[in-house]
């Protein structure tokens, strides 16, 4: 048998709390679950780069939990803010089965200063965010157009995950200067919505600018 490390723990935490966020049908709390876990994502690596834990049972188990965690719950989450049906289960199964695929990729590429495609977590964030606005708006995810438009955003960030697509990835100090112009895009995309009240969309305001920023980069001379 292989021992588990500490970090390992870390991991299986991020497990533990996406399937209780997969559990609970208060999406509220299914968005705090799936933070939990990316917290204990960044924690698994940060504890097993300072304690030199690094193993393949470790990188094994991190995508294992990062499935259930960012593959899974947030496509639960989703299911739950849309109005039943046959389309609705059709995109949130697309979630997780494009989430599996972006991670088995991930696993096959050597270590880079970058991701290539949406990382599962920042794809998770997303639907994370759509939770923040039920206090607000609470049929708004059922209202024409809305509901079409979510699920198109879906399919989009679906496909943004097994892309060529370069996003950037905050190791060190060098990489934040590289990725400067696409982080401050981000940043506006967070600053717009707290400047005109609407706080709930922060999230979702960040990752949009990220997203449009990160593919007007690789259209225009940044490819991997």
């Amino acid at each position: 048998m292989i021992k588990l490390k500490i970090a390992d723990l870390f991991t299986l935490g991020n497990l533990a709390a996406g399937f209780s966020a997969i559990l609970t049908q208060d999406v509220r709390l299914a968005a705090g679950l799936i933070v939990l876990g990316a917290c204990l994502d960044v924690l698994d690596g940060l504890v097993a780069r300072a304690m030199n834990q690094q193993s393949e049972l470790g990188k094994q188990l991190d995508s294992l939990a990062d499935m259930v965690t960012f593959g899974v719950a947030p496509a639960v989450l989703f299911f739950h803010l849309l109005p039943a049906g046959q389309v609705t289960t059709i995109v949130c199964t697309l979630i997780p089965v494009f989430s599996a695929w972006r991670l088995a990729q991930f696993n096959l590429l050597p270590s880079q200063p970058h991701f290539i495609g949406l990382p599962t977590p920042a794809n998770a964030l997303w639907y994370v965010g759509l939770a923040l606005w039920v206090p607000e708006l609470p049929a708004v995810f059922t209202s024409w157009p809305i509901t079409p438009v979510l699920m198109a955003l879906a399919l989009a960030l679906a496909l943004l995950m097994v892309s060529p697509i370069r996003f950037p990835a905050i190791k060190s100090i060098q990489h934040i200067r590289r990725d400067a112009p696409v982080l401050l895009t981000g940043l506006v995309g967070v600053l717009i919505p707290l400047i005109s009240g609407h706080p709930e969309l922060a999230i979702n305001g960040f990752l949009l600018g990220l997203i449009l920023a990160s593919i007007t980069a690789w259209l225009f001379g940044r490819k991997v």
